[in-house]
């Protein structure tokens, strides 16, 4: 049987400049291909007319046709399963992904869906395939919610995934993986476990723990040995130069991270990048990465004034700690890269400041930084709306990557928020000074110490010098 995939990615590609790869969609294509199924994707980059979309999916000719989400990138899945519904209402449509294990009760209302997804999907999606493939009804599939006339039924979660090395290497054939490889200069990305057990208020995985109570540890790791198997299987069938792994924090059990990094720097030459958090990066783990040829570790700072990140986004280290963190990294000469937001509920235009002082005090390598937004099942969520910051729907955004708030904040206005966006730009540009003419970032540092750090009086005396070269150039 033909199952048709469907990832959507508005505005993705053109913000990061290449496809992504999403392990979600890849566990299921392996999966269902071990039982004799045929996979194909439609990776939606642009927004597709509704007969562009008929058309592509009238060419796959699917018996399924499963639909992953993130939030932002939802409205655009219920606007294609409408189109297809009317125009092929045979097709069975399945939803499933981040935003419907977040929000089921909002997407199950849609009538359009045969199916949504909450949970682990591998073993539900396989279980309504092979009933579909049957001709056999599907209403009592557990992990899937799925509406009858008027109602719905929410059938029960089945237990978490125990041994995550009983699953399939991930299909990467399903992406075009040699492109996207090829567009991303051969970095290739992993997943070494599933789960986070800390408790950010902004996070989905508290309310995740809650969900899957008694179903099983929330927080999994494959084997060391089944990990670096798909390693030589990626070495053997694509040109990889860099592994990226995406765990939210790969070094949380340290005697798995000491194991790992000793089979690893034992039997592979290829760099590799991490995602963790400062509290889980000893003096001896972090020398152990170093010695197993990791580069580069990727950590959330979020917000660089201390009360708003241990009492609102429950992140609770303070700004020494931090510190002490990228000396070691510094140390063993690793790379590191910071996570930030701004325009979180009670933040002021000077504790964004203070975040931009302390990414400049650390000095990464490179940084990203987002508009807060308040995701379902999460805490800061419910405060919003609460507190009436938030209107669900009514502020909904496509992407990910605004510089726009949906909150109305009476500690920050749109206009503060705008200033202090481009101010996160004009850091990032500061960084890439320093990576490509280290001279121009020193000089430009010293003046900012000289001026007691006071960016307006720096800005216009570097107007003045800019000035003065184009009239030297003229003259």
């Amino acid at each position: 049987m033909k199952i048709l995939f469907v990832y959507p990615d508005i505005e993705g590609v053109e913000h990061y400049g290449a496809r992504k790869f999403y392990h979600g969609l890849a566990y299921l294509s392996a999966v269902v291909k071990q039982d004799g199924h045929t996979t194909e994707l439609y990776y939606a980059d642009r927004e597709p007319t509704r007969e562009e979309l008929l058309e592509r999916v009238a060419r796959a000719n699917p018996a399924i046709v499963a639909f992953s989400s993130t939030t932002h990138q939802h409205p655009f899945v219920e606007k294609w399963a409408a189109w297809l519904k009317e125009a092929m209402p045979e097709l069975i449509l399945v939803s499933g992904g981040t935003h419907p294990t977040l929000a089921p009760e909002e997407v199950v209302g849609n009538p359009n869906w045969d199916a949504v997804c909450v949970g682990e999907g591998e073993y539900a999606f396989r279980e309504l395939v092979q009933r579909v493939a049957a001709g056999q009804p599907f209403h009592d599939i557990a992990n899937l919610w799925m509406r009858r006339g008027d109602d719905i039924i929410r059938n029960p979660l089945r237990p978490l995934i125990a041994n995550l090395d009983e699953l399939p290497f991930a299909d990467r054939d399903l992406f075009d993986f040699e492109g996207i490889l090829a567009a991303n200069d051969g970095w290739v990305d992993m997943m070494s476990g599933r789960g986070c057990p800390y408790q950010c208020s902004y996070c989905c995985n508290p309310g995740l723990q809650n969900r899957y109570k008694g179903l099983g540890k929330y927080v999994r790791f494959r084997s060391v040995p089944h990990v670096l198997a798909e390693i030589r299987e990626l070495q053997s069938r694509y040109k990889v130069k860099t592994i990226n792994f995406q765990d939210d924090t790969f070094t949380l059990d340290e005697k798995w991270t000491l194991e790992f990094c000793e089979a690893y720097g034992r039997e592979f030459k290829l760099p590799f990048w991490i995602n963790t958090r400062v509290e889980r990066l000893s003096e001896e783990i972090v020398a152990a990465l170093a010695r197993a040829g990791c580069k580069g570790v990727r950590i959330g700072i979020e917000s660089g004034n201390e009360l708003l990140r241990r009492d609102i986004l429950k992140r609770r280290m303070s700004n020494e700690d931090i510190i002490a963190a990228f000396r070691r990294l510094r140390k063993h000469g690793l790379k590191a890269y910071t996570c930030n937001m701004l325009g979180i509920p009670g933040e002021t235009k000077e504790m964004i400041e203070e975040t931009i002082e302390l990414n400049r005090r650390l000095e990464p390598d490179d940084l990203q930084f987002s508009v807060f937004y308040p995701y379902p099942m999460t805490e800061l969520h419910d405060i919003a709306v609460e507190k009436g910051y938030y209107v669900p729907q009514a502020g909904a955004l496509s992407t990910y990557y605004a510089r726009t708030s949906v909150l109305n904040l009476p500690t920050l206005t749109p206009e503060e928020l705008a200033y202090e966006y481009d101010r996160f730009m004009a850091l990032k540009s500061e960084l890439s000074l320093r990576r490509t003419h280290p001279w121009k970032y020193r000089a430009k540092k010293a003046l900012r110490a000289l001026l007691g750090g006071d960016e307006a009086r720096m800005e216009r005396v570097l107007n003045v010098w800019r000035r003065a070269k184009r009239a030297l150039r003229r003259a």
